[in-house]
């Protein structure tokens, strides 16, 4: 029985030996065919770290973009109209007052003041501030929270809710 034994383990360290990871472990002396080095866990841990880093770090920069005090709106600006002009071309010819455009809006991308990318997104359309939206009315400023338009000297801001 010990001779099967003895048979067995030396087949079994044949075997390991033909695939040896480094010549030392091959040709050393105290080579073991059954030890297998400890692999490391660092990186696998590094990594959720970075990980819940990241994720800690967007929600306090979320929460603390929604969190921002609101710019107080004059309210001369958005309910005040112009003082009515005088009609240069005939007495008998009444102004109309401008009404605001009819706008569906889906939805408004903002990624800085004043950048190119900022849009609108209404009636199916896409503008850019300084884009007409109707025939009167131009598009200003595209914000946070709301939006800018006017039309001649008058000059509204939207909320987009």
């Amino acid at each position: 029985m010990s001779y099967i034994l003895d048979a067995l383990k030396k087949a079994e360290r044949d075997r390991l030996r033909e695939d040896p990871k480094e010549l030392d472990d091959f040709a050393s002396s105290n080579w073991d065919p059954y030890y297998q080095p400890s692999k490391s866990d660092f990186p696998k841990y590094l990594f959720f770290l970075v990980c819940a880093i990241l994720v800690l770090g967007s929600w306090v920069i979320y929460s603390g973009i929604t969190n921002l005090p609101q710019p107080e709106q004059s309210p001369e600006v958005a309910t005040t109209a112009p003082p009515a002009m005088e009609p240069v071309e005939s007495p008998t010819k009444v102004e109309q007052p401008l009404s605001l455009p009819d706008l569906q809006i889906s939805g408004h991308m903002f990624i800085a003041e004043g950048s190119a990318s900022n849009r609108l997104f209404a009636n199916g359309r896409s503008f850019r501030e300084g884009d007409r939206l109707d025939t009167q009315w131009t598009l200003d400023a595209i914000g946070v929270e709301s939006f800018s338009i006017s039309a001649g000297q008058r000059r509204e801001t939207l909320m987009y809710r």
